[in-house]
């Protein structure tokens, strides 16, 4: 009874050290590695306000835009204005697939975000990953702005 007992919590402690196995995503001058690869650049751009995701050949992949507006509906004590923020994205691929995203965060967060959607494959972007996202994702910040 003893040795099913410890079998079992052996074994249930190698699944959560699975699970707690987690991509570590790092940047150092614009670089984004994952557990210490090198895996895509990510260039912070002043004018248009954004982001320009490039493979590692420096090969331009995507573009995140930066837009702002006021919605009297997001108005708090934090946020008085109203202000959302939103990245209107344009991969550079045959269909050119757009979609927009929340601003959340700062170059780690969308790091991350793009680690974990598994946009960029083999220093390209993933297409099915792509599609995917832009079908989630869709374009609900313009739609809403322009009601």
């Amino acid at each position: 009874m003893k040795a099913i007992l410890l079998t079992n919590l052996f074994a249930l402690l190698f699944t959560f050290n699975g699970y707690s196995q987690e991509k570590k995503v790092t940047i150092k001058e614009n670089l984004v590695s994952v557990n210490g690869s090198p895996v895509f650049i990510l260039f912070y751009n002043d004018y248009p306000m954004g982001y320009t995701l490039h493979n590692l050949k420096n090969e331009k992949l995507a573009v995140l835009r930066a837009y702002f507006y006021s919605d009297n509906q997001q108005v708090t004590v934090g946020n008085p204005q109203g202000r959302v923020g939103y990245f209107d994205v344009t991969f550079l691929n045959e269909n050119m697939d757009k979609c927009e995203i929340a601003i959340v965060g700062g170059p780690k967060l969308l790091a991350k975000l793009i680690v974990f959607e598994e946009l960029v494959k083999d220093e390209k972007l993933n297409e099915s990953a792509v599609k995917q996202f832009c079908r989630i994702n869709g374009t609900k910040f313009s739609e809403y702005r322009k009601q």
